[in-house]
C-alpha cells in the first residue's frame, strides 16, 4: 500500500499518472462517507492538497478491501496445499492439517522466513497487513534467543525473492505482565469478563475471556475479540487460546487464530459469551500460530513469554493490554 503513496508523490513513477487517474474516478459520495466515518479531516489537517489525500487513501482503502478478500480466499481454500505452501519454492516443506508450517526449517537471520532465497511472513491476524508484525518479534526472539520452537501460518500472498525484500520497521512497545498467577492457581469456577468497544469506526465489537478449570489440574484460557454486526468488511475475529499447568505455574500450549464468520453465524455468536460451547461451534478457524511443550522437549512457556504472546496478537486492543498491564 505505500507504494500507492510513492507513486503519487513522484511525478516520474512510471504508474504516477495511473493512480492519479484512478483516484480522480473515484465515488465522491463513497469518498464522502469515507471521510466521514474514518474522521479523515483531522488526518490529513496539515497536507496541501486535501482532495488528493483523501483520494489516495480512499483508494489504497480500496485496495486493501480487495487484498483481503483475496487473502480469506486462499486461506480458506479446501485444497491439500493451500497457498504459499503450493509454491515450488515449497513443495517439500511439511506441513500440518492446520496448515502450519515448523519455524525451524527456516533461515530466521534478521527476523525473517528465508528458504532457498525466497521470504515469507507470517499471516496478518486482522485487516491491517502489518497486524502480525509485533506478534512476529515475539515469536522470532524466542524461536532464535530462547530456542523455542513454533509452527506458524504464512501469508498465502506473500512469496518475495530476497533481493526484492524490503522490510519496513515499525516502532512500538506492546507488553504484558503477568497477572495474579497465585490466585489463578486457586481458581475452582470460570472466571470471565467482556469489554464492549465504544469506538464507531472501529471494528471490534467486544472482546470477551474466559480461565476455565479443567479436571486434569490445568487452566483452560479462551479469549476473542469479535467484530460488530453490520460491519463492512471481512468479519473475522482474533481468537487467542492457551493452556496453564497449576503444576508448575507455565503454559504447556498456546495458539492464536482468525475467526471467519458470515453474517448470519456472527448473530449467532454475540448472544454468547466465549465461555459458552456454543460460541466456539460457529465460524471458520485458521490458525495463525502455535506452540507446545510437547515440541520443546516439554519445556513449558514462562508467564512473562505468555503474556507477551497476548497482547502482541491482540495488538491495538487497548482493553487486552489494560487487563494484562
Amino acid at each position: 500500500m505505500f507504494e500507492v503513496f510513492e507513486a503519487l508523490n513522484d511525478h516520474e513513477h512510471q504508474e504516477h499518472q495511473n493512480i492519479l487517474s484512478d483516484i480522480k474516478s473515484l465515488d465522491s459520495d463513497a469518498l464522502t462517507e469515507f471521510v466521514a466515518k474514518f474522521h479523515l479531516d483531522e488526518m490529513i489537517d496539515r497536507q496541501s492538497d486535501k482532495d488528493i489525500a483523501k483520494r489516495a487513501r480512499f483508494l489504497v482503502y480500496i485496495l486493501q478491501n480487495q487484498i483481503n478478500e483475496q487473502r480469506k480466499e486462499k486461506l480458506t481454500e479446501i485444497i491439500e496445499r493451500r497457498a504459499p505452501y503450493n509454491s515450488s519454492n515449497l513443495s517439500e516443506i511439511e506441513i500440518n492439517d492446520n496448515q502450519l508450517v515448523k519455524m525451524e526449517v527456516f533461515d530466521l537471520s534478521y527476523y525473517n522466513l528465508m528458504y532457498n532465497e525466497m521470504v515469507y511472513m507470517i499471516c496478518p491476524v486482522t485487516e491491517s497487513s502489518n497486524s502480525s508484525y509485533w506478534l512476529s518479534q515475539v515469536i522470532f526472539k524466542l524461536q532464535i534467543e530462547n530456542n523455542v520452537n513454533f509452527k506458524v501460518r504464512l501469508d498465502p500472498l506473500k512469496e518475495i525473492h530476497k533481493d526484492q525484500y524490503n522490510p519496513i520497521m515499525y516502532k512500538m512497545h506492546v507488553h504484558g505482565k503477568p497477572l495474579d498467577w497465585n490466585k489463578l492457581k486457586s481458581l475452582r469456577f470460570d472466571d470471565f469478563g467482556q469489554w464492549f468497544n465504544e469506538k464507531d469506526y472501529e471494528k471490534a465489537g467486544f472482546t470477551d475471556y474466559v480461565w476455565s478449570p479443567k479436571k486434569d489440574n490445568t487452566i483452560h484460557f479462551t479469549c476473542e475479540e469479535v467484530p460488530k454486526l453490520g460491519y463492512n468488511g471481512i468479519l473475522s475475529s482474533r481468537y487467542f487460546h492457551a493452556i496453564f499447568d497449576k503444576n508448575t505455574g507455565r503454559i504447556n500450549h498456546c495458539d492464536g487464530a482468525i475467526r471467519f464468520y458470515t453474517e448470519e453465524e456472527l448473530a449467532n455468536r454475540v448472544r454468547y459469551q466465549v465461555k459458552d460451547p456454543d460460541a466456539r461451534k460457529v465460524g471458520k478457524r485458521i490458525k495463525i500460530f502455535q506452540f507446545d511443550s510437547k515440541d520443546n522437549n516439554d519445556v513449558e512457556l514462562g508467564q512473562d513469554d505468555f503474556c507477551d504472546l497476548a497482547v502482541n496478537f491482540f495488538v491495538w486492543n487497548q482493553d487486552v493490554m489494560n487487563y494484562f498491564n
